[in-house]
C-alpha cells in the first residue's frame, strides 16, 4: 500500500523556535577529501522540524519520550481540514469517530513554509482537548508549530491536552493528505529522559 511522507525535511534553511538550538549538519570528513568514508553531525533542539512532544515536556512528571507506550506511535487515524481558521474548533472534527480512530490530524496550511517562523497560529478551542479525549482520542498532529500560540508563556493548550491523555505531534506536512482514514505510521528516537524527539512520519491508505 502506498505510504504518503508527512515528514518536513530537517535542513539548515529550518526556521527554529525563537531562541531555541537551530538546526544544523555540518560534513565533518568527505570521501570527496580523501577519507575513506562520510561522516556528517548535527546539533539541534529536541522540538525540530516535525516532532512528537513527550508529556515531561510540559509536565515535570510527564513520561519521557523513551517511557511513552509505541502503540501509540502507529495505527488508524483520521486527517481533517481546516483551513482559514483563527481557532480550531469542535466543528472541525465533525464525523468523529475516536474508537475507530483514536488519532487525529489536522491540516491548517497556516505555515507551510518551515524557513519563517509564524508570528500567530491557530490554536484549538480550550474546551476541545476534553471533548476529545472523553471520546477516546489518544494522539493529535498539527502541521504547526505548536498546539499553543507561540507567544504563549503558559501553554494552556498543552496543559489541557495533557489532562485528557492525548499526545502531541507538530510540524507535520499535511499538504498531500486529503480528509479521510488512514493508517499513521510516527516513531521518534528512543531518546533517554527527553522532552520530545524528532520523528520520521507517514500515512498509509
Amino acid at each position: 500500500m502506498p505510504l504518503l511522507d508527512i515528514t518536513h525535511p530537517l535542513s539548515n534553511s529550518l526556521a527554529p523556535w525563537p531562541g531555541d538550538t537551530p538546526f544544523k549538519f555540518d560534513p565533518v570528513v568527505r570521501m570527496r577529501d580523501g577519507a575513506p568514508c562520510n561522516v556528517g553531525a548535527l546539533s539541534c533542539g529536541i522540538h525540530s522540524g516535525t516532532h512528537m512532544d513527550a508529556p515531561y515536556h510540559y509536565n515535570e512528571s510527564g513520561l519521557t519520550i523513551d517511557q511513552l507506550d509505541p502503540a501509540l506511535f502507529f495505527g488508524p487515524a483520521r486527517v481533517f481540514h481546516a483551513p482559514s481558521r483563527d481557532m480550531l474548533t469542535r466543528d472541525v472534527f465533525a464525523g468523529l469517530d475516536a474508537v475507530a480512530t483514536p488519532r487525529v490530524l489536522v491540516r491548517t496550511n497556516h505555515c507551510d513554509d518551515k524557513s519563517v517562523f509564524p508570528a500567530r497560529i491557530p490554536t484549538l478551542a480550550p474546551d476541545v482537548p476534553a471533548w476529545l479525549g472523553a471520546q477516546g482520542v489518544k494522539l493529535i498532529g498539527l502541521d504547526l508549530p505548536s498546539v499553543d500560540q507561540t507567544d504563549s508563556k503558559t501553554l494552556p493548550i498543552h496543559h489541557l491536552l495533557d489532562a485528557a491523555n492525548i499526545l502531541i505531534i507538530e510540524n507535520l506536512d499535511l499538504r498531500a493528505a486529503a480528509p479521510g482514514v488512514y493508517d499513521l505510521i510516527a516513531l521518534p528516537l528512543k531518546i533517554a529522559g527527553a522532552d520530545g524527539s524528532p520523528i520520521r512520519a507517514f500515512l498509509r491508505s
